[in-house]
């Protein structure tokens, strides 16, 4: 077992074993660089496909983005204000909450009351 391997060692790979070998590697080696390119363009046309569907869905889409808003009318203006208008709600909170806490006083009053008549 010993000697094949020594043998080996000695002597020469013959030419025409080599050339295969050779040749095998070159083989993978293109089909590899093949792949390799096939990827990268098929990545960049995807990418270029993708980018010109956005443009054009969002140039060609209707004019209706390129059409300047609207301008309100003077009622319109008015019943806008008005909406924003919350004097009368804070006006009707600050009635609620006087009217909880004057219940809540008059019956702490009660409350003080009814005990010191106890007393």
């Amino acid at each position: 077992m010993k000697n094949r391997f020594e043998t080996l060692r000695v002597c020469e790979v013959p030419a025409a074993l080599d050339r295969k070998i050779m040749a095998a590697a070159a083989l993978k080696a293109r089909a590899a660089r093949f792949r390799r390119m096939f990827i990268h363009c098929s990545v960049s046309a995807g990418a270029a496909a993708a980018a010109l569907f956005v443009a054009g869905t969002v140039f060609l889409m209707p004019g209706a983005n390129r059409e300047a808003p609207a301008t309100p009318t003077k009622s319109v203006k008015n019943e806008l204000l008005a909406m924003t208008d919350w004097s009368a709600l804070e006006q009707e909170s600050y009635n609620l909450s006087f009217e909880l806490y004057s219940g809540r006083q008059s019956m702490a009053e009660l409350a003080n009351a009814k005990i010191q008549e106890e007393y």
